[in-house]
């Protein structure tokens, strides 16, 4: 007996050793790390575009594996400002909200006398100092301007920053509003192939500068305390509080998504999302108000419970099915609504469907309760024939107004529920291919049932809602819907080919040409997109002929630096440009759309990649990937610094870590 209780406790042993180096081995916290590697941003999605938004949320890549994971941080905008600034609100809003002096006044838009001189010790209370290499530039240290939490000792001052880790190489970021006070942030991560969501809510009281440092109620859940990484701040990557999207409808059984996610789109007219891939041809569809724990209300003004209601969601936003039914393309059910169209920003999709003047976007329905984001289509797009089968990178969603002559064909639905006609019923998404000069349109969709025809997984209800058999008897329990069944019809969003288009910029040789970001003029008619290699910016021509179809010509290209990655446009009353980043040179390219034209080349720190736009303050932020720091970019036409770096969250000495 003595040799196999040897055995055992030598595997006992192993065991032991084993989760003690995994212990010791998971790497440097990245929770007292601030900003490092910024791969992605975005403001806050639940504040409309044109008000000012307090947080900046900044996605940490993690890029050299200094940390365990890469994380998520957001940036008080408001402390870093009011740190430097003489009278922010004078100088970027034009607001005297009466807590400036009298001499801040005479220059709001000057830099404090708190701020220190180059090189010099920084604190808490004096966190700003003039940069090396520019002294104009003003740079604050990062962990001093990110969210704080928490105040155990009741002192009045926070004592921890709030952040959340995931894997590492994050590569994209956007956000998505469900409501006023709650929104959903959604990270593509590539060390473990994913989409890591977290939920959003508290924040929303302004910033009080008598008060800089006093705690923060924004909260960040996204089932922390539950992960395998002995990481208490990590999201969760298995099990009920997973946050971790995969595999479509959370299934183990089906195909797991492919490496190398790269962008993330957030369709301003449905809930849905979609991510592209690098290197694999796939596009990813997330419904984002999939209905789980429950049966969802059947009037969506009705939040207290009741029977589903089994009509599409183009008109109603409480269509349901059941998360634990089986999960192949045969057997799930619609769940999707529409959303806000100013709710959500995308840091490489800045146009906005309301910006027009031909007309208004479509009107919001409310998000129904009891919802989570769930991958419903994966689909393989990047392909034209059996060749160009690489991945996908830019996403633009065309921008549509209804009752215009700019409206496609594609994106009309004959008749809603009601049997009214939908002139934007389907969104229209442009994709880039990442090695080619091409783009592929798609149109996720979803099926409308007829009176006579019911969702696969949902209940079959009589005419008083009440549950019943194939023969129509009553019965005490839903029986959902099979596949196969008399007027079975499958409702779950879906992605569909609208066809391919090229792009004609610099001569390549075929597949070696290499497309980066995308975007839509505010009106739709122009599509500007990044020809990574060699550098250059397209034009193409997507009005709408008489025919009520994208023309899709090539009109133009500007020559720009080598590498250029990510794009964010802006307009200034009068024309529109676009925002280049150039990592290679340390540099953002400036383009007036109008002439086509470069207007600027604005500095910045190291490897700037992606960029923001903020709208209300006129600014631009970007993340220098190399210099672990978020340039500010003045944009205004009033301000005399336009089309200049003025400022830096963080500080130019990011290896001292």
């Amino acid at each position: 007996m003595s040799r196999p209780k040897s055995a055992f406790a030598c595997a006992l042993a192993v065991l032991a050793a084993l989760s003690a180096c995994e212990r010791r081995n998971q790497g440097i916290s990245a929770e007292d790390a601030g900003i490092y590697f910024p791969a992605a941003l975005t403001l806050d999605p639940r504040v409309p575009e044109d008000e000012t938004s307090r947080w900046l949320f900044v996605a940490n890549a993690n890029s050299n594996l200094a940390y365990n994971a890469g994380s998520l941080v957001a940036v008080d905008l408001d402390r870093f400002f009011h740190a430097w600034m003489n009278c922010p609100q004078l100088c970027l809003h034009k607001i005297d909200d009466g807590t400036c002096s009298a001499a801040a006044k005479i220059d709001p838009c000057g830099i404090r006398e708190t701020v220190q001189d180059i090189g010099a010790p920084i604190d808490a209370e004096t966190l700003c100092r003039h940069a090396a290499f520019r002294p104009q530039v003003i740079e604050c240290e990062d962990t001093e301007v990110v969210a704080r939490i928490g105040d155990e000792d009741g002192d009045g001052v926070a004592d921890r920053p709030l952040s959340v880790r995931m894997g590492s190489f994050i590569t994209a970021l956007a956000g998505w509003s469900r409501n006023a006070k709650e929104a959903l942030l959604l990270a593509t991560v590539k060390a473990d192939p994913s989409v890591t969501w977290v939920e959003l809510s508290g924040g929303m009281k302004p910033f009080d500068p008598q008060r800089p440092l006093a705690p923060t109620d924004l909260k960040f859940e996204c089932g922390q305390g539950t992960t395998d990484l002995f990481d208490e701040g990590r999201c969760a990557r298995s099990g009920q509080d997973a946050h971790a999207l995969r595999y479509p409808f959370d299934d183990g059984d089906n195909r797991r998504i492919g490496p190398e996610p790269s962008n993330i789109l957030v369709s301003k007219l449905r809930n849905w999302a979609l991510v592209t891939f690098a290197t694999t041809p796939e596009v990813v569809l997330i419904d984002l108000a999939y209905p789980v724990g429950g049966q969802l209300p059947a009037n969506p003004d009705d939040t207290t419970g009741g029977e589903p209601d089994t009509t599409s969601s183009t008109s109603d936003a409480s269509s349901t099915t059941d998360a634990s039914s089986t999960t192949d393309a045969t057997s799930t059910t619609d769940a999707t609504s529409t959303t806000d169209a100013t709710s959500t920003t995308d840091a490489t999709s800045t146009t906005d469907a309301t910006s027009t003047t031909t007309g208004s976007a479509p009107e919001p329905e409310p998000v129904p309760p009891g919802t989570k984001p769930m991958i419903v289509d994966a689909r393989s797009v990047f392909l034209i024939g059996e060749s160009l089968g690489g991945g996908g990178w830019g996403m633009a969603e065309r921008p549509c107004v209804p009752g215009s002559s700019q409206v496609p064909n594609v994106t009309k639905v004959p008749t809603d529920a009601e049997g009214e006609p939908v002139d934007c019923g389907r969104p229209l998404i442009y994709s880039s291919f990442r090695t080619g000069l091409f783009f592929a349109r798609l149109t996720p969709d979803e099926a409308l049932p007829t009176a006579s025809q019911v969702c696969i997984g949902a209940p079959r209800l009589d005419d008083e809602g009440f549950p019943i058999d194939q023969e129509g008897e009553r019965i005490d329990a839903p029986e959902p819907v099979q596949a196969g069944e008399p007027g079975a019809l499958l409702c779950t969003p879906q992605i569909f080919s609208a066809g391919f288009t090229s792009a004609v910029g610099f001569t390549v040789p075929q597949g070696s040409g290499q497309m980066g970001d995308i975007a839509f003029s505010r009106d739709g008619r122009r599509l500007f997109a990044v020809q990574s290699s060699p550098g250059a910016l397209l034009f193409v021509d997507t009005s709408v002929d008489e025919r009520g179809e994208t023309r899709d010509e090539s009109a133009g290209l500007v020559e720009l630096c080598t590498g250029p990655s990510r794009m964010a446009l802006f307009e200034d009353g009068a024309n529109e440009y676009a925002a280049v980043s150039c990592p290679t040179p340390g540099e953002v390219f400036i383009i007036d759309l109008s002439g086509f034209r470069v207007v600027a080349n604005v500095a910045t720190g190291a490897g700037p990649h992606p960029i923001v736009v903020d709208r209300a303050r006129q600014l631009l932020y970007v993340g220098n990937t190399l210099d672990a720091t978020v340039s500010v970019i003045d944009i205004a036409r009033d301000r005399p610094t336009r089309f200049a770096e003025i400022a830096r969250v963080g500080l130019q000495t990011p290896y001292k870590r």
